[in-house]
């Protein structure tokens, strides 16, 4: 797939929310859209332990 190569297609989160409505995302990992579209490998450093990972498109201004 040569994902070392290509900025990844979307970034793994681990969402927190606090009691005021507020939550904070922590950087967990990233994934890629396989060649063909019909799959996506994610590459995780942790696994939260809610079970829980949101996965966004990265900004321009992010980095990899």
């Amino acid at each position: 797939m040569g994902k070392k190569n290509k900025k990844p297609d979307f970034i793994a989160y681990s969402v927190t929310d606090n009691s005021e409505d507020e939550s904070y995302r922590d950087r967990i990992g990233a994934a890629w859209f396989h060649a063909d579209s019909d799959g996506i490998n994610i590459k995780l450093s942790a696994i939260p332990l809610s079970g829980n990972i949101t996965l966004r498109k990265p900004k321009q201004n992010e980095k990899e």
